[in-house]
């Protein structure tokens, strides 16, 4: 499978992994009750699950939300993008406040901005007063699900992880998952607005249990300390330049302007010259790097990064493009289209309840890492024959090897890279974890609405949203549009398998 002799930087690098390894077997959790214990993975999960379930709830609501709200093909991909977006900007700063003032007050106040952006997606009247509660919601978002993985490294030992990974691993997976069918289901019955009010009585809770349960003594910085060594210059060109070459995009794609105008041109050059500053401002400059360079320096620490990184990138197109082809080409209303992804969240939240169990069990991730992106990328490209009419044997079967080929990757990535990690290391390497894994889907959205777009023309995405497919021939643009989006998408799953060779196999044991 994959080639277990270390490479020449792995090498030198000897005595430091012998150090890491006792640095972690030799951290101790906190002492807690067992109930205590119970009660925080509780409010971790639902936290955690929350966040998750409004990167895809609006998927099968958006149709009706831009029809309500006018929403324009411009905006359509921005409103989804926009809480990734602002999930991934905020994501290194939560964790660094969470080491300024305490992971207790941190989270909850993620949680109470998450609650306030809901509250405002709830109540808009116009796509801009929505997009703007997406962003707010976006921000608490962000400290919802990274410090969820955080406060696990903090409260269980290494040993541990792979199980309470695999139940948080279960909760997004099911999260993300089971959004379409409940935006869907409030779609068709008491409206759209639910998709945002629903967030405000759990998110309740939550506050409640983490309030009387959670208390960590973790060393805190001083605040001047602590907000001078946040990486703004990283932050500030990463989002930058990812803002600049999808806008770049998303404009020449929707027939505002051309391919070849000087704007489009000027969006997409700036943008990734500014990406590149980032990666040279990282390496060379920054004092508290977004990303640290350290992680990247073993092939394992880099192959496991770009399988989870690319897993979301292509897992996400699952909950807002299935939906989309289920409503558009073959007519299903927003709730059928919800329950018919049910064949692709059962089988994913049992692989990830599994092959956490696995891993626990045997120690053994690269295992599962080999077997999900093979299924990943198989099932990616069994959607590649979903045509104008497709029978539901098909559906299923094309959606359970897709999911268990996602399910299997949601911690499994994870667990092989903090396998490498010194235990002071972890909070860092989570941050640029979650911050890739959230920036992946923020470009994936854009990225695939800009490729059905560029098949079906100009302002055709408005239109069917709007009137709904006019006829066989409009059917078919979007089936051809939709094929050559997951040709895309299974190219880049194809990549996930090839870095697996890279993955150095260590087996983790209590």
């Amino acid at each position: 499978m994959a080639d277990t002799s270390d490479s020449a930087a792995e090498e030198k690098g000897t005595s430091n992994d012998v150090e890491r390894l006792d640095t972690q077997a030799s951290f101790e959790p906190p002492p807690m009750r067992p109930w205590q214990r119970r009660l925080i993975v509780l409010s971790l999960c639902l936290s955690l699950f929350l966040g998750a379930l409004d990167i895809t709830i609006i998927s099968t609501a958006l149709p009706s939300i831009a029809a309500h709200l006018h929403v324009t093909s411009r905006e359509y991909a921005w409103i989804g993008s926009g809480y990734t977006l602002a999930t991934t900007a905020s994501t290194p700063v939560w964790v660094k406040l969470s080491d300024i003032f305490g992971r207790k007050p941190t989270i909850m106040a993620a949680v109470t901005i998450f609650m306030v952006g809901s509250l405002v997606s709830a109540l808009a009247s116009s796509s801009t007063s929505l997009l703007a509660g997406r962003v707010v919601q976006g921000l608490g978002g962000g400290g919802s699900i990274v410090l969820v993985t955080v406060i696990i490294g903090d409260i269980f030992a290494l040993a541990d992880r792979a199980k309470y990974y695999g139940i948080t691993g279960i909760a997004f997976a099911v999260a993300s998952a089971i959004g379409p069918v409940l935006g869907g289901a409030f779609t068709d019955g008491i409206g759209w607005r639910w998709c945002f009010y629903i967030n405000l009585p759990f998110d309740g809770i939550v506050l409640v249990l983490l309030y009387f349960n959670l208390n960590l003594n973790i060393e805190k910085e001083s605040l001047t300390d602590g907000l001078y060594s946040i990486d703004w210059m990283g932050f500030l060109l990463i989002i930058g330049g990812t803002i600049c070459f999808l806008y770049g995009l998303e404009v020449g794609s929707s027939g505002l302007m051309a391919w070849r105008s000087a704007t489009v041109i000027v969006l997409i050059i700036f943008g990734v010259l500014i990406m590149a500053l980032f990666m040279i401002w990282e390496a060379k400059f920054a004092k508290s790097p977004l990303i640290p360079v350290r992680n990247f320096q073993k092939r394992t620490s880099l192959a496991s990064f770009t399988v989870a990184c690319l897993h979301s990138f292509v897992f996400i197109s699952f909950d807002f493009f299935l939906p989309l082809y289920y409503q558009v080409v073959l007519g299903f209303r927003p709730l059928i289209s919800g329950v018919t992804l049910f064949a692709l969240i059962i089988p994913m939240s049992c692989a990830t309840f599994c092959g956490g169990f696995f891993v626990r069990k045997t120690g053994n991730y690269l295992a599962m890492i080999f077997t999900g992106t093979s299924l990943l990328t198989l099932g990616t490209g069994l959607f590649i024959n979903f045509g104008t009419r497709i029978s539901w044997p098909r559906i299923i079967v094309f959606e359970v090897v897709a999911g268990i080929g996602a399910g299997l990757l949601f911690q499994s990535p994870m667990i092989a890279l903090q396998s490498h990690l010194r235990q002071g290391d972890i909070a860092a390497a989570m941050s640029a974890f979650a911050f890739l894994r959230n920036l992946s889907t923020s470009i994936s959205i854009v990225i695939g609405t800009v490729l059905i777009q560029q098949t079906i023309g100009s302002g055709s995405l408005t239109t069917v949203i709007d009137h709904g497919s006019s006829g066989a021939a409009s059917r078919k643009q979007y089936v051809l549009g939709l094929r050559n989006m997951w040709i895309f998408y299974t190219c880049t799953a194809s990549v996930t398998i090839f870095a697996t060779f890279f993955i150095k196999s260590k087996i983790v044991k209590a």
